[in-house]
């Protein structure tokens, strides 16, 4: 049984900005606290690149909430990948695993 089932996380991506913007949003059926670690790894060419995030966000239930926002500029050879940890009540609620927008 997973007892996090009730939480639905997914990015959303604005491409009309440059550098690309990035939010990860988070829904739950109640109301409750999430703590979140956000983390963007790019390797190219020149190198490798990372950038973390953290906070804890009140989420409401039934209500998309934005955890954060962060602006990536990701060339067409480089890999890039976002990793995004939740923790609910002091335990782990998942961690999720997302491509990079172009």
């Amino acid at each position: 049984m997973n007892a996090n089932a009730d939480l639905q996380v997914w990015l959303e991506t604005n491409n009309d900005t440059r550098p690309s913007i990035v939010t990860p949003y988070v829904q739950s059926s109640e109301d409750t606290n999430i703590h979140y670690r956000l983390y963007a790894i790019k390797k190219g060419k020149s190198g490798m690149s990372s950038v973390s995030q953290s906070g804890t966000v009140s989420v409401p239930a039934r209500k998309p909430t934005a955890l954060s926002r962060m602006s990536l500029s990701v060339g067409q050879t480089d890999a890039c990948q976002i990793e995004l940890i939740l923790a609910k009540g002091g335990m782990p609620a998942g961690t999720y695993h997302f491509e990079c927008p172009p």
